[in-house]
């Protein structure tokens, strides 16, 4: 297969393999756990197969190649420059305020209820009563952080 992009298109083609790569390797110690190497390997071979062409097409000032293993990497003054490290910022702190927002309104949800009740509720049921205790988390979050949770 060809694809054919501009130098700008394949730049930001270098920016999603990165990101993409930087999620998978953030859950690579799960994996390894559960013994997916395989997975591991696949995700690996095109973060490098996409790497190496940047020489190529004249963007090898932006990657460079690792002298003790081989492996291409982007510069971290290509990161920092990029906004790479500010949208990964961006996305851990919405990842981090959506999941704790979730789990405390399940949590909640779950305590007000019942598991044997929810277990009864139609999915529209479940949502119309769970999105209460979402919002009041939502909202005690926006307004205060994490300033009013307690040990």
């Amino acid at each position: 297969m060809n694809l054919e992009l501009s130098l700008e298109q394949y730049e930001t083609l270098l920016k999603l393999v990165y990101m993409g790569d930087w999620v998978i390797s953030t859950l690579q110690a799960k994996e390894r756990a559960e013994d997916d190497s395989d997975n591991d390997s696949r995700f690996a071979e095109v973060v490098r197969h996409v790497f190496n062409q940047a020489e190529s097409i004249g963007l090898g000032n932006i990657v460079q190649i690792d002298q003790n293993n081989g492996e291409p990497y982007l510069t971290r003054e290509f990161e920092e420059e990029s906004g790479l490290v500010d949208i990964l910022e961006d996305y851990e702190d919405e990842v981090f305020w959506q999941a704790l927002i979730e789990r405390l309104a399940h949590r909640d949800f779950l305590r007000h209820f019942g598991e044997s009740s929810i277990s009864e509720m139609a999915i529209e049921e479940r949502i119309e009563k769970e999105t209460p205790f979402h919002d009041k988390w939502a909202n005690e979050f926006h307004e205060n952080g994490i300033e009013n949770l307690k040990t």
